[in-house]
């Protein structure tokens, strides 16, 4: 049999495993780190995808898309018959996203970015194209265009014109922003009560101020996307936060009779030059401001020259620079509201509240004799005599109003107490803000009595040792107009919000009843004769319409001293006598030529009352007859013929059975005080049921006569 070989098996090479052993020894291992690879790439998933989504969207969103501030439409003013005095018109602003020009921008983890290296070459095309059409130099246009922000203003409120020409081009990197401008249709007219807004639609002076957060709304926020050569699509739908558009106020302000005292200050300047001057139209019986102007003004919608318009003040040369605070100190005293900031000695004015004051306290009668001195009362050797400018004798406390005796004002004010005086004075409202909620308010100056001086007492009586503004005096005058109420003056009278829908409603408010409704009736009757009698004779109304009022005339403080050459002028009064609708304050500072109240600022009134009632006579109002037609003078003193009465002074005429009117009318023409009792159920059917002292007896002036009344 022949040999053969048998096959071996393969020897196994020392140290060198089988393929076989060596894929089962290794697979555990490559398996696992494969699902340890697949494990940490699906946990950077879930962390990138969770955690981390919205880190990098916002740096996406950051790197394709802008947020626009969007201002809100400004709310609108209105006078008080629904006249705009200011209103919002939609421009278009220019503005540039300089990451268009910065090929290498990224955004980094937080507020972090990195801009690289700007393609300047394209900035500088886009600055050449925009620079004729703007008005601004190459140089300014590229440093806008690669300032490293998201957003840069290029030129705010641009003419249409301009900004067609710029849109056709389909320039990158930049776009249009929908936006408002404030203009003020009546221009300069009620400038300083209106104010102004800067460019950002913050309000700078006036109302603007004032109420800047009712009128500006809240601004929203645009989304827009960016294309590929950095152009913005602005889609009204991309809005992140729709704004909300201000709040419309309507002022208690009537431009016709603004215009009416603003063109009566302009003649008052030609007429005597004087620093400035200024005045103010209340309803008494409601406190709300009718008209309110001062000299010199500006026109609100030209805050600045044009020149100084659109530019960086890093561009202002030195020249520039002192040009333009010049310009700003020359404008310090126009945008000022002098009514309301300003702050004097009153003078002579003052004499009505000491009168009513000593009236109210039962001190001083009508029709009692008062000594004044001749012109010259030393009433202490320590100090300067009161001096008065014409000599007088004997004068009734009615005279010494007519005449404007600072002697016998001096007279009366000391005979009531120093404690009460101050009360008296605060209630009418001095030394306190009238809540009229004007930037730039004074509250005046009124010290208590016991930092009175010797004089102090004395002087005050006439309008010297302590400052008022001009409203202040407006007001507390209106509260011998109405009947003793202090009122709270008011500028706006209603908000809306942007749909018309009413917000609010600012109701007429009594701050306090200073004195009596007989008080205050006394005082408007002896206040005619200032106009009919004494120094107020250039004040009197045409067509028999009654007013009554006071003259004034304080000093200005120098140096310490009186300076006799500088001084205000000023007359405040009221119309109709009987029912005054109007009160009104006219004041000239330093008028030429020495002249005083009665000689510059009388007939300041007259034109403003005599056109006032013009105007009214032309307008709707039903109670215009009645207004314009009656005073205390002409009540009616009987059901039939008032004319065919005769009051003989010095007797208490019989009054029972008589209007309660007419009964006051009847006492105060034969030199009595009257007083009222009793609560009739209808107050405009009011009868006099009994009266003492009776029919025929004795009156002394000024003595107290009793009222009671009734319905018939």
């Amino acid at each position: 049999m022949p040999f053969a070989l048998q096959p071996r098996a393969p020897r196994r090479l020392l140290g060198h495993p089988e393929a076989e052993d060596l894929l089962g020894a290794r697979l555990p291992w490559l398996l696992g780190g494969m699902l340890l690879w697949a494990g940490a790439i699906l946990l950077r998933l879930v962390w990138l995808q969770g955690v981390e989504h919205r880190r990098y969207q916002a740096r996406a969103e950051q790197q394709h898309t802008t947020v626009i501030p969007i201002p809100p439409v400004r709310g609108e003013l209105r006078d008080r018959n629904g006249e705009p005095l200011a209103i919002s018109i939609k421009v278009e602003s220019l503005f540039a996203d300089p990451r268009a020009f910065y090929p290498q921008f990224k955004a980094g983890p937080g507020d972090r970015k990195h801009w690289g290296s700007p393609d300047r070459q394209a900035a500088e095309t886009v600055a050449a194209r925009l620079a004729p059409i703007l008005g601004q130099t190459k140089r300014t246009l590229l440093s806008k265009l690669l300032r490293k922000k998201t957003f840069v203003y290029i030129q705010r409120h641009l003419a249409p014109a301009k900004a067609d020409a710029i849109r056709a081009m389909g320039l990158m990197g930049v776009a249009f922003q929908p936006e408002s401008r404030r203009y003020y249709p009546q221009g300069s007219l009620a400038a300083q009560i209106i104010g102004f807004t800067n460019i950002d639609g913050v309000g700078q002076l006036g109302i603007e101020q004032t109420y800047n957060k009712q009128l500006a709304g809240v601004a929203g926020e645009l989304v827009a996307p960016r294309d590929a050569h950095g152009r913005l699509l602005l889609l009204r739908e991309n809005y992140s936060q729709v704004p909300v558009n201000g709040a419309t106020l309507q002022l208690s302000i009537d431009i016709n009779i603004q215009h009416i005292v603003e063109d009566a200050l302009a003649k008052g300047v030609q007429m005597c030059h004087p620093k400035t001057a200024y005045a103010v139209v209340v309803d008494p019986r409601t406190g709300e401001i009718l008209a309110m102007a001062g000299t010199p003004t500006f026109d609100p919608n030209h805050i600045l020259p044009e020149k100084f318009m659109d530019r960086p003040a890093s561009e202002f040369s030195a020249a520039d620079r002192a040009e333009l605070h010049a310009y700003l100190e020359e404008q310090q005293d126009a945008r000022k509201v002098h009514p309301v900031e300003d702050v004097y000695e009153p003078g002579s004015t003052m004499k009505i509240f000491t009168v009513a004051t000593a009236l109210e306290e039962r001190k001083v009668h009508l029709g009692e004799l008062i000594n004044c001195e001749e012109g010259r009362w030393k009433y202490n050797p320590k100090v300067p005599p009161i001096t008065d400018t014409q000599r007088h004798g004997l004068l009734t406390p009615e005279q010494i109003l007519w005449y404007s005796s600072n002697i016998g004002a001096a007279k009366i004010g000391i005979r009531v107490d120093p404690t009460i005086r101050y009360q008296f004075l605060r209630k009418f409202g001095f030394g306190e803000l009238t809540g009229l909620n004007i930037p730039g308010e004074s509250a005046g100056r009124l010290l208590p009595p016991d930092q009175w001086t010797l004089p102090t007492a004395y002087t005050m009586s006439y309008g010297y040792g302590l400052s008022v503004t001009p409203l202040q005096i407006l007001m507390a005058g209106c509260a011998i107009a109405n009947g003793g109420k202090l009122m709270r003056p008011i500028l706006v009278e209603r908000i809306y919000n942007d749909r018309g829908v009413l917000l609010k409603e600012v109701k007429p408010e009594v701050r306090d009843q200073v004195i009596s409704e007989e008080t205050a009736s006394l005082m408007k009757e002896i206040l005619k004769g200032v106009i009919t009698e004494g120094t107020g004779k250039l004040a009197k109304l045409d067509n028999g319409v009654v007013a009554f009022g006071k003259t004034g005339t304080s000093r200005k403080l120098i140096n310490g001293k009186y300076d006799p050459k500088r001084h205000y002028a000023s007359f405040m009064g009221f119309f109709p006598a009987d029912k005054p609708k109007y009160g009104v304050l006219v004041m000239l500072d330093d008028p030429t030529g020495n002249r005083e109240g009665g000689d510059v600022a009388a007939p300041l009134f007259k034109m403003i009352g005599d056109q006032i009632l013009s105007y009214r006579q032309a307008t709707p109002d039903p109670d215009r007859k009645a207004d314009l037609e009656l005073s205390l003078r002409d009540w009616p003193v009987s059901d039939t013929d008032e004319a065919a009465v005769h009051v003989e002074r010095g007797k208490v005429p019989n009054l029972v059975g008589l209007s309660l009117k007419a009964a006051i009318q009847r006492v105060v023409l034969a030199g009595g005080t009257p007083s009222v009792a009793g609560t009739p159920s209808v107050a405009g059917e009011a009868r006099v049921t009994a009266q003492a002292p009776g029919a025929g007896e004795t009156l002394a002036p000024g003595g107290p006569v009793q009222l009671t009344a009734g319905n018939p």
